[in-house]
Order: C-alpha cells, then structure tokens, then sequence
C-alpha cells in the first residue's frame, strides 16, 4: 500500500521510468551471502557475519550435545541402577525439555558471561547456551531409541557370554542408531532456530565483520531476521528479511533431509 511505502511518488514514478527505459533493471544480490551487516551502508548489508555465527554455534552444539547427550542416555537406560536417584534425574530431564528456550538464555548470560567472563556476544557463549538446551532433547530421544531395540537381542547376547558392555556397543547400539541419529540432528535443527535465548547473551548487537573464530563477536540469522524486521528502514530491509528467511529454513530443511537419509540408510527392519 502507498501509506506504508518511505519513497515518495516523484521517486517511484522516476524509478519506474528508468526500469522502462532499461537505465535501471531488478537483478538478484548476490552480495547479500558474503557481506556482513552494515548500518553506514544499508544496500550493501549482507547475511555473512550472521550466517557464519550460526554455523558456530551448530558446530559447538554438535561437538558437547550430542557426545555428552548419548552417553548419559545409555548409562541411564542400560548401567545406571533402578533407585530413587535415577528416577529424579529422568523427571528432571524431562522438565528439562520442557522449559522455555529464554530461561537458558538468562541461565547462560549468568555463567557463562556474569561468572566465567567469556566474550559477550560471541558464537561459543551462543554454542554453550543453545547446547544446554539441546542436551535433553538428545538424551530422551536416545533412550527412546534404545528403548525400541527388542530385549531378546539383549537376552541373546548375554547368552552367548557377552559381556554388558559388549552388549550395548556392538549389538544394542548399532540397532538404535538411525533413532540415536534423527534425534540428534532434529535437536541441532531447533537450536538453530532458536532466538531469544542469543537476544540475552548480546548477539542483538550490531556487528559489522565476519567472524573468523567462535571468540569473535557475531550475530545468528533468526536475530539478523529480528533486527532487520524491527529496523525503522524494514521496508528497505525487505529483499534480505525474507533472503535470511529462505536461508534460515534452507539450513533446516537440510539438516532434517539429513536425519530422513541417515534413518533410512541405518535403519533395520524386524
């Protein structure tokens, strides 16, 4: 609608005018992938800074959800004894889940910048926070999975003489990892989405480079889309909202695409 247009009809008139005459034409911007941010310069504003903040934080989430998650799923649901103390921990982890993505946020602004004193704004404190809240997400969807293997492989191999251990790793494991895997990856999928956990932690601030390590300042791109949806030139910031949109779920799509292939590649049917 005209009203909410910030160009006035002279300008639109003259730029339609010049797209008529072949002066000016709508190309696609590809430096929008490898530029970062910019507010000296909004045409030149790009998603690179926020793009490479968020693959930061999916590769620390990998590396500290995923191994610690799988492990305690299996010593819960395989060695840890039946007793008071495990059932706590299992209802514990479940209200775990169930917690608002924000509360990690201020959880982490606490520790890991008020107490442990790490960079504000940076894609490891970002990690840290989203990889405290992906850990139960791992560990449910691991002992879910463990859960499917049928107890006679279990029974079987303890009859042949395998050890518990051996159990576990060479035939109860291998039977539950396409779930072990999905679970995992759709976890990494919702901590790439998230937002207000990282608007806590600093990564709301401007930042006008590409980080080159995860103890750089940087931004994520569900907050490059808030910042740029709530900018007071949004409707100059439009292209590249919706640019950011497109990558963001692209990346989703592909970790998910990723979780169907390796289901099925693994997957073993009884």
């Amino acid at each position: 609608p005209d009203e909410q247009q910030q160009l006035s009809p002279e300008v639109r008139l003259l730029a339609d005018e010049m797209k008529a005459s072949g002066v000016m034409e709508n190309t696609f911007n590809t430096n929008i992938f490898v530029s970062p941010d910019s507010r000296s310069s909004p045409a030149t504003s790009g998603l690179a800074g926020a793009f490479m903040g968020s693959l930061f934080m999916m590769l620390i989430v990998i590396i500290i959800s995923i191994p610690i998650g799988v492990a305690s799923a299996i010593y819960l649901e395989e060695f840890a004894p039946k007793n008071w103390i495990t059932d706590v921990i299992e209802v514990n982890i479940n209200n775990l889940a169930a917690v608002p993505s924000i509360v990690f946020g201020l959880l982490g602004a606490a520790i890991f910048i008020g107490w442990m004193h790490l960079p504000l704004s940076a894609p490891l404190v970002g990690g840290l926070v989203l990889s405290l809240m992906t850990l139960p997400t791992v560990i449910i969807t691991t002992r879910a999975s463990l859960k499917a293997v049928p107890p006679s492989i279990r029974q079987a191999a303890l009859g042949l003489g395998a050890s518990r251990i051996q159990t576990v790793f060479h035939h109860v494991l291998p039977l539950a990892l396409p779930g072990i895997l999905t679970g995992a990856i759709i976890g990494v999928a919702q901590a790439l989405g998230e937002t207000a956990p990282l608007l806590l932690i600093g990564m709301s601030a401007f930042v006008a480079s590409v980080p080159t390590t995860p103890f750089d300042q940087s931004s994520a791109l569900p907050v490059q889309i808030f910042l740029w949806q709530g900018n007071e030139l949004r409707n100059f910031f439009e292209g590249r909202t919706a640019a950011a949109i497109i990558v963001l779920l692209a990346m989703m799509i592909g970790l998910n695409s990723i979780a169907i292939w390796l289901r099925k590649k693994f997957e073993v049917r009884w």
